[in-house]
């Protein structure tokens, strides 16, 4: 029963000590009993001064009837609210007119407990104010759920602020409104994103197909989700999810499009974005009316008051009957009510209170009502009556519904996202985590030293400070290790942010396998993938770095730059795996023979580097070096073979030679390529001479480039004369360079550049060309020239298919292979392709080409040379003839070089012959052939036609020389 009927049909009585009351119902008067109204109702004089209180106030406050007098109730509300209270109260009074309050009053149990207080006056027939009559409904429970749904709003909203997600939202034809983040993930500000200018980040790839899902969305009008590059703002173009959802008006029609674009590109991992539907929900919970219901148990008869009609949404021509009103209860929830609210319980008090769904009898709608009953027993403590109340709370459980979902939402986001919330009360320290946290972290909520104790010390300060920072800024994020019960350890990441002045709250998720993605992808880019050492990259940031501390604390750093002298041999013959496993047998060594702060890398192919720092100087370093080459050439087994490793060094410091990580690395490389000019398998050191020397190279490399495109390089022939009958046998091609400036120039100016395998490979073809061209001119003119000898690099026998060339250019002048020589010298056939040497000489020598050893006895294991290959022709270094007349030792080493070719078959010729001393010698210790200066100088073909048409033989004679 409502105030409005109280106060209208009321009639206070006094019988005893009890009052009674008159209600309504239709054209009928029928005597109620206040003490068995749910309702809390009191009474007042015209002045205000309380005189009655039913049995429900004094057992809601627990305050016996004798102790309750004139402003007593005052006191019982809370101390807050008492001005407010009062005030409205006094008001009535002073108009004479209704009023309503809400407020706080204490219970018996001594808690304070949320009311809705109505009071309204009652005027005699006259007009006069005759009394007060006033009701308190309690509704703390529904005032408990209002504040539980605006807590989880702002823990939402706060949530949604702390992720690390993007936000837009759009009008209904998709141009973008605002959002939240873009700014700071790509760079654009919002004049610029806004409408469609964010399509201008996207990559242009992706433009096209996602302008294309968006429109169908727009057209459809259904949620949407979909994967895009979008531009950094450094540059990069990183992957995205976008997820888009319509809000809806009453009618259907899109209101509005709300969406989130979260960074994928490392994670790809969906996270469902929980913001939209909780900042648009606002239900406002309005204080329902009460029907009142009245079963007569002795005779069966029910009474509805007009409000439980509305509620249930029956006519007032529909009789009120037990079974009419089960009929409206939901099938599902009737065996329960039918049990419960309609059974007798003599003796029990409250028999029934619930909550369960109607359907409206009017138009079907299914509401949700609170029902509570009270039995009403006679004199012999007999039920005769029940007295019962029906409030539609269906606004209630929809808010109650509603924030269940949500947070069953956010739980389950988090639950995918392995993410927990939490609230931090800065006074208590005490740290307030989702329940899903025990699962994630081992800890449930508590104070936070119990959580930092398990982060790592490395960030355990970092950790400390982080609310700090928060404090100051108003948010924070930060990345931190974090160890579980277990032993095992987490990468947590968390953001929080100031909701109070004694509040912050946030969340943390586990970033584990995003890092170990990250350090891995680190790993993969700075380490080299077979032999797992540093590659060149991380190897010269380390570099700058041991400069830069270096510099800073006047101390030393070496640089050893290391290069294996046999691996093409090694993947050559035996195959790349062999070559693997030497690599890794390398790195190995290396990373042994250096201290923990050194650093071994592999800058490529078969080059490494060595890293020393302090305190070793320049000279320790230099001396290791020394010992990594011992430690290189101890033997290892691969395969049942036994493989022995040989490497060149070059050696550079900081800061003997330069102070620049590049100048450094430039000095040993120079430093290296000394060493290999040297005879490899050896340790160079830095010197600035060696620079000047690579710059000269480098320059001599540029004109003998341009001299090579400009036809400059020609072949000057010098005649080879037999000793025996003084005609020439044949003649050998030399390189000359034509120098427009400096003359006529020897190798003994530019005979670096065959060092260069491009170079010399130009050169070789262009020389060869030429002589063979020279050849035909000779042979079609007549002229005996016997063989042509010429000289072929040792990297031009890096090309497989040599041999095969020149015998192809041959073919194409028509100038019979037997006309040719090929001259090697020993170093040839001693730098590292042995292999592909021997089969491109024995390929020539299959064709008919002569095989000569240039320059022998300077080299090593000549006797080896002689047995291993083809060999046809020895030719003995000039240096044994220079002083062949005055020198014993080279008199007998030239000997014993004629008596071995004699003895093998072999033809000898003596290079550099001057004098006619040295003629007589050879001659007597029966050398075949003989050339130099004192027969003829080097000279241009065209001079060759004329010189061999008239050249003098010079027979044998018995004599010495005058």
């Amino acid at each position: 029963m409502s105030n409005h009927h109280i106060k209208r049909n009321f009639i206070a009585l006094e019988q005893g000590n009890s009052f009674k009351g008159v209600a309504r119902v239709g054209d009928e008067a029928h005597q109620i009993d206040i003490d068995a109204l749910p309702h809390m109702v009191w009474s007042a004089r015209p002045d205000g001064h309380n005189d009655y209180h039913n049995s429900r106030w004094h057992e809601f406050t627990g305050i016996s009837p004798d102790a309750v007098q004139g402003d007593a109730w005052l006191s019982l509300v809370h101390p807050e609210d008492q001005a407010a209270v009062l005030a409205v109260w006094q008001s009535a009074l002073e108009t004479g007119s209704d009023c309503e309050i809400e407020h706080r009053l204490r219970h018996r149990s001594g808690e304070y407990r949320w009311v809705l207080g109505r009071a309204n006056p009652v005027y005699d027939s006259r007009g006069q104010l005759e009394r007060w009559i006033g009701t308190y409904t309690d509704i703390h429970d529904w005032k408990k759920a209002e504040k539980a749904l605006a807590e989880s709003e702002e823990r939402y909203r706060a949530l949604v602020e702390a992720s690390t997600a993007m936000i837009w939202r759009a009008s209904p034809d998709g141009s973008i409104l605002r959002g939240w983040g873009w700014e700071e993930f790509c760079g654009q500000v919002p004049e610029e994103y806004e409408g469609y200018g964010w399509l201008e980040a996207v990559h242009p790839e992706d433009r096209e197909p996602l302008t294309q899902v968006w429109l169908e969305a727009l057209a459809s009008g259904q949620a949407i989700q979909n994967e895009f590059r979008v531009r950094h703002r450094t540059g990069e173009y990183r992957w995205v999810l976008s997820r888009a959802v319509p809000l809806r008006n009453p009618d259907g029609s899109v209101r509005e499009w709300v969406g989130t674009i979260t960074d994928v590109h490392e994670q790809r991992q969906a996270q469902e974005a929980l913001r939209t539907s909780e900042e648009r929900l606002r239900l406002a919970v309005e204080t329902a009316s009460l029907g009142i219901w009245d079963a007569d148990l002795i005779t069966g008869a029910l009474e509805w008051t007009a409000e439980t009609r509305a509620i249930l949404g029956v006519s007032t021509d529909v009789p009120a009957t037990q079974e009419s009103f089960l009929d409206l209860i939901h099938p599902d929830d009737r065996p329960a009510v039918e049990s419960k609210a309609f059974a007798d319980i003599p003796g029990k008090g409250p028999s029934y209170s619930g909550t369960y769904r109607i359907i409206r009898a009017d138009n079907g709608e299914v509401r949700w009502i609170a029902s509570h009953a009270r039995i009403i027993l006679d004199e012999n403590r007999q039920p005769i009556r029940k007295i019962g109340m029906i409030q539609d709370v269906t606004q209630r459980k929809l808010s109650e519904d509603a924030l269940r979902a949500t947070e069953e939402r956010l739980r389950l986001a988090m639950q995918a996202g392995r993410m927990f919330a939490w609230e931090h009360n800065l006074v208590t320290d005490h740290v307030t985590r989702s329940e899903n946290s025990v699962e994630l972290l081992g800890v449930a909520s508590g104070p936070l030293s119990e959580f930092l104790e398990r982060v790592r010390p490395e960030d355990r300060l970092a950790r400390e400070s982080f609310i700090d920072r928060i404090n100051t800024s108003g948010s924070d994020t930060m990345e931190f290790q974090y160890q579980l019960p277990d032993g095992r350890t987490l990468w947590l990441a968390s953001r929080g942010e100031r909701a109070g002045p004694n509040r912050v709250v946030g969340v943390s998720f586990d970033i584990t396998d995003r890092k170990a993605a990250e350090e891995e992808v680190w790993r993969t880019a700075n380490h080299d993938s077979l032999t797992g050492l540093p590659n060149r990259v991380l190897f010269q940031r380390c570099l700058e770095q041991a400069l830069g501390a270096a510099r800073q604390r006047g101390t030393s750093v070496s640089l050893l730059l290391i290069d294996l002298d046999d691996f093409k041999d090694v993947n050559d013959t035996l195959g790349h795996d062999a070559g693997d496993t030497l690599l890794k047998e390398t790195a190995i060594r290396l990373s042994m023979m250096v201290r923990e702060q050194d650093m071994v890398a592999r800058l490529g192919g078969d080059e490494f580097a060595v890293l020393v720092l302090e305190p070793l100087t320049l000279s320790h370093a230099a001396h290791l070096a020394e010992s990594i080459l011992k430690r290189l050439r101890q033997p290892f087994t691969y395969a049942g073979r036994m493989l022995v490793s040989r490497a060149s060094i070059g050696v550079a410091a900081f800061p003997d030679h330069d102070f620049a990580s590049a100048e450094l690395m430039k000095d040993a490389d120079i430093a290296l390529y000394r060493a290999k000019a040297e005879g490899r398998d050896r340790v160079a050191t830095y010197s600035p001479e060696m620079r000047l020397m690579a710059e000269q190279r480098l320059m001599l490399g540029r004109d003998m480039r341009e001299a090579v495109s400009r036809n400059q390089i020609v072949p000057f022939y010098q005649p080879k004369v037999c000793l025996a009958t003084g005609r020439v046998v044949g003649l050998e091609a030399l390189a000359r360079w034509m120098h427009p400036d400096r003359g006529i120039l020897t190798p003994g100016t530019f005979g670096a550049v065959f060092d260069d395998p491009e170079l010399a490979t130009a050169i070789g073809k262009r020389l060869i060309g030429k002589v063979v061209s020279d050849m035909r001119r000779w042979l079609d003119g007549g002229i005996d020239f016997g063989r042509v000898a010429f000289n072929l690099s040792s990297v031009e026998f890096n090309q497989p298919d040599l041999a095969d060339e020149v015998l192809r250019i041959l073919n194409l002048a028509k100038v019979p292979a037997k006309h040719l020589e090929i001259e090697v010298t020993e170093k040839v056939l001693l730098d590292g392709r042995s292999g592909l040497v021997a089969d491109t000489l024995e390929r020539f020598h299959r064709q008919g080409v002569q095989i000569a050893l240039d320059d022998f006895g300077t080299g090593y294991a000549s006797l080896t040379h002689l047995k291993r290959f083809p060999v046809d022709h020895i030719k003995i270094d000039h240096s044994f003839i220079t002083d062949l007349e005055q020198d014993p030792d080279d008199a007998a080493i030239v000997g014993a070089v004629v008596s071995l070719g004699g003895s093998l078959g072999l033809q000898v010729t003596a290079e550099g012959v001057e004098t006619e001393g040295q003629v007589w010698r050879l001659r007597e210790m029966g050398c075949h052939n003989a050339q130099g200066h004192f027969y003829a100088e080097p000279m241009a073909a065209s001079e060759v036609a004329q010189v061999l048409n008239t050249w003098p033989e010079r027979e044998e004679t018995d004599g010495s020389p005058e």
